[in-house]
């Protein structure tokens, strides 16, 4: 039998993440965790696309409220139905706020990836504009329109190529030097337009780390690092390793083309080889 809540999780377009955990209601924002009792919450209201959680308050006093913005309107309207309809019995004239704990959230290693990724690609796309104008200067136009074409293609296959190839070095050496612990689900989310679950596992510090995995799954079990427990991966078949090491060579040899095919080019436009274009 599935224990799965039906209450929705809520995800607002800066990444914002507010779900249901059994007792609470948990808050989780770039760089904190907000844990919200039931007890401590005296209504939670959905107002179009934003939703607030209003906290109990002496009487005389303004409440606290925590609030989402720019989530789904309709999940809201699901949300702060059935978190209402859940809340229990609260002492009158409590402070809410007081019962509210808040944590500080240590990046992931998917999280840096991703920064990191962005900027290499900021990079690639300004390194290639100066390439093509430096060949357009030269009087070769037509490669210059060839180079800011097809270089941010060749780079952006070998540094998924390279990318790939250091994911499976790093899942090989977990799977056999790591940690193994059981993640569960929370929510889902996108990357690179695939859908992934988002998943929570607990290191041996007590920290609660995400990972994402491309699962359907309650759970999942991961293998982090012992002395970096935000380096982690999940386990998968052998097939499915054996082939993520074949797509990672392909695609760090085909950009690999592309890149000395571009590097050549433009020396040759610099030297001349290429009068008429």
């Amino acid at each position: 039998m599935s224990t799965t809540s039906p209450i929705p999780v809520l995800r607002s377009s800066d990444g914002a993440l507010l779900r249901f955990d059994g007792d609470a209601l948990v808050l989780r924002r770039k760089n904190e965790e907000v844990r919200i009792p039931l007890l401590a919450i005296g209504c939670v209201r959905s107002e179009g696309r934003s939703l607030s959680v209003e906290l109990t308050a002496p009487s005389g006093t303004v409440p606290a409220v925590h609030r989402v913005d720019d989530v789904s309107a309709a999940a809201a309207d699901l949300f702060a139905e059935a978190v209402n309809a859940v809340l229990p019995e609260r002492p009158a004239g409590a402070d809410g706020s007081k019962l509210v704990t808040t944590r500080a959230v240590i990046e992931s290693q998917q999280e840096r990836d991703k920064r990191r990724r962005r900027r290499w690609g900021t990079a690639v796309v300004l390194v290639c504009a100066g390439l093509a104008v430096a060949v357009a200067a030269h009087g070769v136009w037509t490669f210059a329109f060839l180079i800011m074409l097809i270089g941010p293609v060749g780079a952006l296959l070998t540094a998924v190529g390279a990318d790939m190839a250091r994911l499976r070095y790093r899942s090989w050496y977990l799977l056999r030097h790591g940690v193994t612990v059981e993640a569960r689900r929370v929510g889902e989310t996108r990357i690179l337009g695939g859908e992934f679950g988002a998943f929570v596992y607990t290191d041996m510090h007590g920290v609660d780390r995400s990972v994402n995995v491309k699962s359907r799954s309650a759970t999942v079990q991961v293998a982090y690092h012992p002395s970096k427990p935000g380096i982690v991966t999940e386990y998968g078949s052998r097939s499915s390793r054996a082939g993520d090491t074949v797509a990672a060579l392909c695609f760090l040899v085909f950009g690999l083309i592309i890149d000395a095919t571009v590097i050549g080019v433009a020396i040759g436009s610099f030297q001349g080889m290429y009068p008429g274009y």
